[in-house]
């Protein structure tokens, strides 16, 4: 049994995974999955940094979701199955879920659409629950990182307060470098077909407990820890949904690491000065209106950069990403803040990582992994078990994560700098 499954291996974000899981120093037994075995052998000959032993090694599996059987028995095949064809509401992402719950496995993505990730938490989340398969969609650069970033803030403030206390809200601000492909245009314009879930609205639809965030759009907002205004972000849409679902589940099963009933989640880009903040505030929702409401952008976008192309390895080097998060108590005095820092282009490179680390922790991790993952369903990245995954990221994939308390009259912007 392969311990994961790369599914989607020829495509963009297909292939930094597999070269990632490729040179891992654990050596994982590893398979790339696809449609076309020509293609497949291409993608494992320009695999860099390997011996031939660890070549002849990575498996090849030809399957598509448009061939059940394929998929049934690829998913009877894994420990971990990671599905990197998107979108996943258009090119068969259901499908792959559904046979791995059906198989008892895991199953990772990279999944920004929420619209996807309700129909996997409406249609699959008990079925898994039932044959103790774990899916963990939204593992990539959109939600792990504010996800887990969001969970290391709030057990800070718990540490202080006590296990019962109730965090009344986070504050996520980044900066980031980041490249966008084909597939990630390819993913925005379908999201057409439910242009409401682009906009900041709907936090709870992925949460099964309904909590008292409104969200609101803002010209700018104050973000301590950085010492600047926040933007609006195109990702907070989804990253709420996702985060929200974190709360609820742990909320729902009244776990010691839940997050209070009350909790909210808020979130902003940092920006260099005030007047770009109340700019990009008034470009970014227009931009999601035109995604969703240019006719044939679709098209546009695929003769732009068609899935499966990105950017080079040079520029995803330079990329980065810096979250810094601030979770308030509900005392009104209790303030953490945790950090999530990684270099590398987000989106891509390390989205690579993300994912493949993700499922590292699903099939190596068993005695670390949460009550939530031990018993099956939809989950997050935050509810696997967010210790063992932090630390994996950390020790393999260059990614810092901190957290500590602000005191009382400490400048937020000054905590945490050198983590």
């Amino acid at each position: 049994m392969y311990d994961v499954v790369v599914y989607g291996a020829t495509g963009f974000t297909g292939q930094l995974t597999a070269q990632y899981l490729a040179e891992h120093p654990q050596a994982p037994a590893v398979a790339l999955a696809g449609r076309n075995h020509a293609k497949l052998q291409k993608v494992r000959d320009a695999l860099t940094g390997i011996s031939d032993e660890r070549r002849a090694s990575i498996a090849l599996v030809v399957a598509s979701a448009e061939d059940a059987a394929s998929i049934q028995a690829l998913a009877r095949s894994a420990k971990v199955v990671i599905d990197t064809v998107g979108p996943y509401a258009k090119l068969g992402g259901f499908e792959v879920a559904r046979a791995v719950v059906e198989a008892g496995a895991g199953y990772v993505d990279l999944a920004g659409e929420s619209i996807y990730c309700a129909r996997l938490v409406q249609e699959l989340h008990k079925r898994a629950q039932a044959t103790h398969a774990v899916l963990v969609p939204s593992s990539g650069f959109d939600v792990l990182p504010f996800d887990l970033a969001a969970y290391f803030a709030v057990q800070e403030v718990k540490k202080a307060l006590g296990p019962d206390a109730d965090v009344d809200h986070v504050s996520c601000g980044f900066d980031v470098r980041a490249s966008v492909s084909g597939g990630t245009l390819a993913t925005m314009a379908s999201m057409r077909t439910h242009p409401e879930l682009l906009q900041y609205k709907h936090p709870y639809l992925l949460s099964p407990v309904q909590g008292t965030l409104q969200p609101k759009l803002f010209r700018s907002r104050w973000l301590p820890q950085f010492a600047k205004s926040g933007a609006y972000s195109l990702f907070a849409p989804h990253n709420t949904r996702v985060v929200s679902r974190s709360w609820g589940l742990l909320e729902e099963a009244h776990l010691p690491n839940r997050y209070g009933s009350t909790f909210r989640y808020l979130e902003a880009i940092a920006m260099p000065f005030h007047a770009l903040a109340i700019i990009a505030s008034l470009v970014f929702p227009i931009i999601a209106w035109l995604l969703v409401h240019i006719p044939h952008i679709d098209k546009l976008f695929a003769a732009l950069a068609p899935p499966g192309t990105g950017a080079s390895m040079a520029t995803m080097r330079k990329g980065y990403a810096n979250l810094r998060t601030m979770a308030y108590g509900r005392d009104g005095k209790t303030q953490a803040l945790s950090v999530f820092r990684v270099q590398g282009d987000p989106g891509y490179l390390k989205t690579a990582a993300f994912l493949a680390e993700t499922a590292l922790t699903l099939a190596l991790e068993k005695e670390r992994l949460s009550p939530l993952a031990r018993q099956g369903g939809v989950l997050t990245p935050a509810t696997i078990g967010a210790e063992a995954l932090a630390a994996r990221l950390g020790q393999y994939a260059g990614v810092v994560i901190r957290s500590a308390p602000v005191p009382p009259g400490t400048d937020p912007a000054t905590v945490l700098v050198e983590a």
